[in-house]
């Protein structure tokens, strides 16, 4: 894709620069995944373009700078009393949707840049700047019931899984901590709606939890996991949890 100079990969890297701040606009999934490809042949073609490079840094600065910019200028989440929300056909409940799952597309765009950036400032912005900051309290305002789940699934489903490598003890990574505790409470939520209900409602909810609890395997947090399989008797899953 590039010819091998130092001089074509420093125009090259003032061009993406350009693009960056000027052209890139990270709520494109499809820029977003064009720019990610193009920056990550230029690392793979071009040995001297490492992370102590000068322009380098700069280019990952300009991009996470980018970002910063978008959850400042471009990201917003109403928050509304849960009663509002119970009817589904008002245009409160349709904003707060279309503005979440405009969330859950900027989180997985700003997370395919996972590969290059380092992890402690792109979670810096993902998970403290928009899951913690926006999307967690949309969550937590909302009922608990199978639409709640779909979007800890989303969620969940975008982290990099290099993220949890080498992760020890039955604790989740610290920034993750707000999503456990909300994973945690949603089971008990679920367990408690269900009493009292019909045979099929509480055999719903228990399938619930058992994918809460599942979620909170993924993320590593073993601890709440574990918690929630004693409570609600899920032995298959306490089983899998003590095993990792």
């Amino acid at each position: 894709m590039f010819s091998s100079n130092n001089k074509n990969c420093a125009t090259i890297i003032i061009y993406f620069l350009g693009l960056a701040e000027h052209v890139w606009d990270p709520m494109s999934t499809r820029q977003t995944q064009r720019f990610v490809t193009m920056v990550q042949r230029l690392v793979d073609d071009y040995p001297t373009v490492a992370g102590d490079n000068k322009a380098t840094q700069a280019l990952l600065r300009t991009v996470l700078g980018r970002m910063r910019k978008t959850l400042d200028d471009d990201v917003f989440m109403p928050l509304y009393p849960k009663g509002v929300l119970e009817n589904k056909s008002s245009g409160a409940y349709y904003f707060l949707q279309r503005q979440f799952w405009s969330c859950v597309k900027l989180l997985g765009n700003m997370l395919q840049w996972h590969s290059i950036l380092a992890r402690e400032p792109l979670m810096e912005l993902c998970v403290d700047g928009l899951l913690n900051r926006y999307m967690l309290l949309a969550l937590q305002n909302s009922e608990v019931n199978d639409d709640s789940i779909e979007k800890s699934q989303k969620i969940i489903s975008s982290f990099p899984r290099q993220w949890f490598a080498g992760v020890e003890g039955d604790e989740t990574l610290p920034p993750l901590q707000n999503l456990a505790r909300y994973l945690s409470h949603s089971a008990n939520t679920l367990h408690k709606n269900s009493i009292g209900c019909p045979d099929i409602d509480r055999r719903k909810a228990r399938e619930n939890i058992k994918q809460v609890a599942k979620l909170l395997v993924q993320i590593h947090a073993l601890d709440h996991a574990l918690q929630v399989a004693r409570e609600h008797s899920l032995k298959d899953l306490k089983q899998m949890v003590v095993g990792r």
